[in-house]
């Protein structure tokens, strides 16, 4: 295995392993709070663990075009052009349920688990941006460099 298919394992990996902490994180917050099932926790909860796996599929992807180069990956571009579209409407779901509860059923909306769904909808946002578009890291927060997906979406989409 060269070092560059152990970097996209080990991507790979801790996105799997990011998506069980925070659907763990859920399940304690909702058991501990006897909130049960509460779509402001689950809605943007959801929303990130569903586009952190995207991001582990991308990477689990590169992983496998190192491995098994002459595999039929024809499919893969495709389908995350696809989600990319998808996820911004997925991204307004949270707020409209939050404008809902503001319009009729305010005591709701200011409640402490509120902060928490919001943290998780802010941290989808990011996510989101990090997978398709640029890519966040700390010591470089001023260059924007395009992700490996973005270029080869935009690729896919010049070619077709």
């Amino acid at each position: 295995m060269s070092d560059q298919e152990r970097d996209f394992k080990r991507l790979y990996m801790s996105e799997l392993v990011t998506a069980l902490v925070v659907g763990s994180l859920l399940y304690m917050t909702s058991k501990t709070n006897g909130l049960g099932f509460d779509l402001r926790l689950y809605l943007p909860c959801g929303l990130l663990i569903f586009i952190i796996l995207q991001n582990a599929g991308y990477w689990y992807y590169r992983q496998q075009q190192k491995s098994n180069p002459g595999g039929d990956y024809r499919w893969v571009i495709p389908t995350f052009s696809h989600l990319k579209q998808i996820n911004p409407f997925l991204l307004v779901i949270y707020p409209l349920y939050l404008m809902v509860l503001l319009l009729f059923y305010r005591p709701a909306l200011w409640s402490p688990v509120n902060i928490f769904g919001l943290l998780l909808y802010g941290f989808s946002i990011v996510e989101y941006f990090n997978c398709y578009y640029f890519s966040f890291q700390l010591a470089n927060l001023k260059e924007k460099a395009s992700t490996d997906l973005n270029l080869e979406i935009q690729n896919f989409l010049n070619s077709h």
